[in-house]
């Protein structure tokens, strides 16, 4: 899973360059910043899960209320993000909609 050659954030960048409206840079800033919560939960998780393989290969126990806790966060945050990506497809596609109106 290398990424490193490409800016996932390209697009971002290239709408805030081409903007100087200032209801739409709020717009961003807000775009952004869900995308900077999401990010830290999504590496949070990712870090517990490490951790968590680690310490069982490594043979330490677990305590049963660690795993409730760590099972009960994922099942909270595999719903939100379901949710999440079915809205996203609703907004791609209500964007794509919008902008096929704008093409003669």
């Amino acid at each position: 899973m290398d990424d490193q050659g490409h800016d996932r954030l390209e697009p971002l960048r290239q709408l805030t360059e081409a903007t100087d409206d200032a209801r739409l840079l709020d717009l961003m800033i807000a775009t952004v910043e869900i995308l900077e919560k999401d990010t830290a939960l999504v590496l949070e998780q990712t870090l517990i899960a490490s951790e968590l393989a680690a310490r069982t290969k490594a043979g330490d126990w677990i305590a049963n209320t660690e795993l409730s806790e760590i099972i009960s966060d994922a099942d909270y945050f595999a719903r939100v993000y379901k949710q999440q990506r079915q809205d996203i497809a609703a907004l791609k596609a209500t964007l794509r909609g919008k902008r096929s109106q704008l093409t003669p």
